[in-house]
């Protein structure tokens, strides 16, 4: 069960690599417009602000069986992913990549729950778990961006997509090993329950500070390809970036139960924001493509910031809720946040016409969850009573 549960980490990861490292800037290759880009790169977003995470999350609790819902999500994303080996008009590729994204933006969520949670049962290193994400990232985006920078081919050559399908399919096959878990046997959630989630707004700032922090991410995540190529640098600038950050990503998680005792959640959240709006002012600040590999090492703030979060939301809800609460958090962060940010940066980019402002209205953005940890776990420390080790 845990090596299904770290291939599944990997693959996923490796595929994920390849589509947001690569795909946006092999649709401006196409032709697509900013606009366009951030249409389709924030669909799963899109889900997300529409709760499509919340969905197989509440689908997961009820049933009781996570692991055949993660099959399940696996597959439709392999399916979604395919056609994109045969598609360049933008209404067929939103369509298909819509389809894509309805069930990719539903598996880190229910993946992490179980993990976190098996890890917990059998006193388990979560990071370490966790750590083949970043690994499967590190893989795909560095040996992509050196197979078209070696090989001579374009931004748009159609190895960038035959790499995330094939990830995806053995992603896919990879779930055929998941098997059962302790929540199966729990008893069921009640949508009141859920409902009861929302009345704690100590918990509800939560989610609200990861909604904003994930929507600054939003630059970084679609338009640090087209920097890269609006620069002139070479398309192994942007492997090496995303590897770079990757492996700071690994090293931070294999030491993240450390952390987490040494210094609490409260603070780890608290530093990776801090990192994170240091890392935007100096990509855009520099075309030194040294700097830009090299400032990549404060990626690992997304590994600290999401395994702390996680953490957090699994020790301070209640057992049967942890797969929803989770979802919860994936649909406000990676979905409305994300779809919120992306498309603001999508007319930024359009509006400018230089990548580089985007990093500096993400930094000026991340002041705001900056200021509500703060309030949340220092302000607030004794009436909210939350676990924070």
């Amino acid at each position: 069960m845990t090596n299904s549960i770290r291939a599944f980490y990997f693959l996923f990861h490796v595929g994920l690599g390849c589509v947001l490292a690569f795909l946006p800037t092999y649709l401006k290759t196409e032709g697509f417009t900013g606009t366009e880009i951030s249409s389709v790169m924030s669909l799963g977003a899109l889900c997300g602000l529409f709760g499509v995470p919340m969905l197989w999350g509440y689908i997961s609790d009820r049933i009781g069986k996570p692991q055949l819902i993660l099959r399940i999500l696996a597959f439709g994303v392999f399916a979604g992913s395919l056609p994109l080996l045969f598609l360049k008009d933008y209404w067929l590729v939103f369509s298909t990549f819509f389809v894509y994204s309805f069930f990719s933006i539903g598996i880190m969520g229910i993946l992490d729950s179980i993990a976190s949670v098996r890890a917990k049962e059998q006193g388990l290193d979560f990071g370490k778990m966790r750590l083949f994400a970043p690994a499967g990232w590190f893989v795909g985006s560095v040996a992509l961006g050196y197979y078209i920078e070696l090989s001579g081919k374009s931004w748009n050559d159609l190895s960038v997509i035959i790499a995330f399908v094939l990830s995806f399919g053995l992603m896919f096959l990879s779930s055929l090993g998941l098997k059962k878990t302790t929540t199966e046997n729990q008893e069921r959630p009640t949508l009141s329950e859920i409902k009861e989630l929302f009345q704690n707004k100590y918990l509800v700032l939560f989610y609200i500070m990861g909604l904003l922090n994930l929507a600054s991410v939003s630059a970084y995540l679609v338009y640090y390809g087209p920097l890269i190529e609006h620069l002139g640098l070479k398309p192994s600038v942007v492997g090496l970036s995303i590897g770079v950050g990757t492996m700071a990503e690994v090293v931070f998680m294999f030491f993240f139960d450390k952390f987490k005792k040494w210094l609490g959640l409260d603070l780890l959240i608290l530093i990776s924001i801090a990192l994170s709006i240091t890392r935007w002012v100096v990509i855009a600040n520099t075309s030194n493509p040294a700097v830009l590999i090299g400032i990549q090492v404060l990626h690992s703030e997304i590994a600290l910031f999401t395994l702390a979060c996680v953490t957090f939301i699994t020790g301070n809800v209640p057992g049967k809720l942890v797969t929803t609460s989770q979802t919860i958090f994936y649909s406000l962060t990676y979905g409305v946040g994300q779809y919120l940010g992306i498309m603001l940066m999508g007319y930024l980019f359009d509006y400018f016409e230089q990548p580089s402002k985007l990093f500096l209205v993400a930094a000026v953005i991340q002041m705001v969850p900056l200021a509500l940890v703060l309030y949340i776990f220092y302000v607030k420390r004794k009436a909210n009573g939350f676990v924070l080790k």
